[in-house]
């Protein structure tokens, strides 16, 4: 008889964890284990977690716009004290005629190390001025991930517990094979759920951890000065005569197929304007020789 009564609060008790692990997080909690408004808050971390983004734009002489990106990207990989990661970068020598080439990198730097990057990409590489690197624009944004990675935290809390209490329920000796299984496997779900919560603080906590910057070089607007108009064209003047001559060369060979047309026009008019002018000239005939 005891044997049978501990087996139907086994099953029992099975049914409550699994009616538990089925329901979602914002069942409300029971009367007796609810907190006053005030100690929530207490809890709560008094420092705010946020994930900072720098963006940046740099103006830079159209020809030395490849020299500073590459410097920046090895700079990233080169230098191990920095800590920086590689996230993404690109080149692009821009679109035709004037071909203004651009580029642009993105990288993940630890705190201490944002103030020392941003001044080695605004500063002038050897054999550069000054006037040559010009900061264009600079931004920064910070998103406030407190709240993610509290509720994180609390997500972790309840199913490490929830997963105890399978681990409980699983190594009581009365219990049936085929509850055993059904364990088993919501400790394989509550695990994976587990996984990718970690895995989602981890990610959330690297933001809070490090920076984002992101920088563009552009050599649009770079010069500065009274005659910059005038630099700007002069340098792009060899690509400028070569775009006009093609853009030349090709209503040359677009016209071609249209020049018997428009001589067969031609001579057509001519035509009908002789025409014209005989015709004139005998309705004129008469009347000038009736004249005394």
């Amino acid at each position: 008889m005891a044997g049978r009564r501990s087996f139907v609060a086994a099953t029992l008790g099975l049914a409550a964890l699994l009616g538990i692990g089925g329901c979602s997080d914002a069942r409300p909690p029971a009367p007796e284990a609810a907190s006053p408004l005030p100690l929530v808050q207490a809890q709560r971390s008094v420092t705010a977690k946020l994930a900072f983004t720098h963006d940046l734009t740099i103006g830079l002489p159209p020809d030395r716009v490849a020299a500073h990106f590459t410097a920046a990207r090895d700079r990233c990989a080169s230098d191990t004290g920095l800590g920086c990661v590689l996230v993404s970068s690109s080149i692009d020598d821009g679109p035709r005629p004037l071909g203004r080439p651009q580029a642009h990198l993105q990288v993940r730097l630890p705190h201490v190390s944002v103030s020392a990057y941003v001044a080695f990409l605004t500063a002038p590489l050897p054999g550069e001025t000054a006037g040559d690197v010009v900061l264009r624009r600079q931004a920064t944004r910070a998103d406030d991930l407190t709240t993610p990675i509290e509720d994180g935290e609390r997500r972790l809390a309840q199913l490490a517990a929830y997963r105890g209490r399978l681990d409980e329920l699983a190594a009581k000796p009365d219990t049936r094979v085929e509850d055993l299984i059904r364990i088993a496997g919501e400790l394989s779900q509550v695990q994976s759920q587990i996984e990718a919560t970690e895995a989602r603080q981890r990610g959330l906590q690297q933001r809070v951890d490090t920076e984002i910057v992101s920088v563009s070089f552009r050599s649009d607007g770079a010069r500065a000065g009274a005659f910059a108009p005038v630099e700007e064209a002069w340098s792009q003047a060899g690509r400028t005569f070569g775009a006009s001559a093609g853009d030349a060369l090709r209503f040359a060979v677009a016209s071609l197929p249209w020049l018997p047309v428009a001589a067969i026009g031609l001579l057509l008019v001519r035509v009908l304007w002789r025409l014209r002018r005989r015709r004139r000239a005998r309705i004129g005939r008469p009347l000038t020789e009736a004249q005394p």
